[in-house]
């Protein structure tokens, strides 16, 4: 019974009944309305509409309660922003003025932490952008290409940034990505041909090596054994190969002395 006349005195507190109509005061600046009609009395209708506005702070305030205890709080800013537009519509008798400021409150309140959430995301992103840019010049390929996929897994799991600066650093991280592809893939291919030319050189000096093997100029056939060998080791490449001897009459260089690999 005391609650129900807490209601009552409320309800006539923020509203008042003109005719066959419950009407809703002034607040806000906006203007009294009408939020229903008397049914059964005047006093029931009252608190009908006073009862419906608990319903309604209800909401707000398990609103309220889970952005306090979230941490995305961001996520709940378009319930926030809903529930505060039908303040100005919602048919009830109560302080709606009192939940209109929790609202906006909160609001605001998001607002901050979403605009500090994105300052950290900005810097967050800018860091992943450079990390992409540096693995252009990686020398393990291989190793790089397993970092560069971290950092796509990375840049996917963090969170926005400002709407006008989104499309900017969506570009860049795909251009730096794109990049790194393009200079891996030419890497490879450089490498594949500088192991062509050298097998192409070494078959050279094996075909050199292999004129020389009766040859009875031993000591002109030496110093030309020993110049093969000096060319073989200027190639570079990593290819096995078995030191050609030179002495006697032997030093002419046998089809197996080099590899051919």
């Amino acid at each position: 019974m005391e609650q129900q006349d807490h209601l009552l005195a409320e309800a006539r507190r923020y509203g008042y009944i003109e005719g066959d109509e419950v009407w809703l005061k002034s607040f806000m600046n906006l203007p009294a309305r009408k939020v229903g009609q008397v049914k059964e009395s005047a006093d029931a209708s009252l608190l009908y509409f006073a009862n419906r506005f608990e319903l309604f702070r209800g909401k707000v305030e398990d609103l309220l309660q889970k952005i306090e205890e979230s941490e995305n709080k961001g996520s709940f800013l378009m319930k926030a922003l809903h529930l505060k537009e039908q303040v100005a519509s919602y048919d009830a008798l109560g302080d709606f003025e009192s939940l209109h400021r929790r609202l906006s409150e909160a609001e605001e309140a998001i607002k901050v932490t979403v605009a500090r959430n994105r300052e950290k995301n900005l810097a967050t992103k800018i860091s992943l952008i450079q990390q992409v840019e540096a693995l252009h010049n990686a020398l393990d390929w291989a190793t790089a290409g397993d970092e560069l996929q971290e950092l796509r897994q990375a840049w996917i799991k963090t969170g926005p940034v400002d709407k006008q600066l989104t499309d900017e650093l969506e570009n860049r991280f795909r251009v730096a990505a794109d990049e790194f592809f393009v200079r891996r893939k030419a890497f490879q291919n450089e490498k594949k041909a500088m192991t062509n030319r050298a097998a192409d050189q070494f078959r050279s000096l094996i075909r050199q090596s292999e004129g020389l093997q009766n040859s009875t100029d031993f000591e002109g056939t030496t110093a030309k054994l020993k110049k093969l060998q000096q060319d073989w080791k200027e190639v570079g490449a990593p290819y096995p190969v078995s030191k050609p001897t030179t002495s006697g009459r032997s030093s002419a260089l046998p089809t197996t002395t080099f590899s051919s690999a």
